[in-house]
């Protein structure tokens, strides 16, 4: 008796696994980067989803760049980056939100990026003018793809 409690026990546990997500949901998600308004300055986002389709295939979903107030007239501006498995990089032409800082900031739509090279990881980049010549950034968390790094 003892014995077939225990294994509905095991089965139960093992079957609970199952529905538990697995490091390739994990993969995808939202990625976001902010640089903060400081002073009379204004600051900037960047927002995508990112979901790995396959080793060579990624899409930034809804990539919308925001101006954030205070507002300075100055463009806001992002992009994508990825990296391949075997060391080179690329990256997407920036994309600015030039109506100032409203609520919603601009959205792209879909951002598609496939090749014949598998993609080992991405992240997305905003930058903010401070002042001619200088500019503010900040990077999004990088994000592995779930079909070139299992488990990762």
């Amino acid at each position: 008796m003892k014995t077939r409690i225990l294994g509905a026990v095991l089965a139960t546990a093992a079957l609970s696994g199952l529905l538990v997500a697995s490091p390739a949901q994990a993969k995808d998600g939202v990625s976001t980067a902010r640089v903060d308004p400081k002073g009379d300055m204004g600051g900037g986002s960047v927002r995508a989803t990112v979901d790995f389709v396959s080793r060579t295939k990624v899409v930034y979903r809804n990539f919308t760049v925001r101006d954030l107030c205070p507002g300075d007239n100055l463009p806001v501006r992002a992009r994508v980056y990825w990296k391949h498995t075997d060391g080179t990089t690329g990256h997407s032409a920036w994309k600015s939100d030039t109506n100032g800082c409203g609520d919603n900031g601009t959205n792209f739509g879909n951002i598609t990026r496939t090749g014949s090279k598998s993609i080992s990881r991405v992240y997305l980049e905003v930058s903010v003018y401070i002042r001619p010549g200088q500019r503010a950034y900040d990077l999004s968390e990088t994000r592995y793809n779930q079909y070139v790094h299992p488990g990762r």
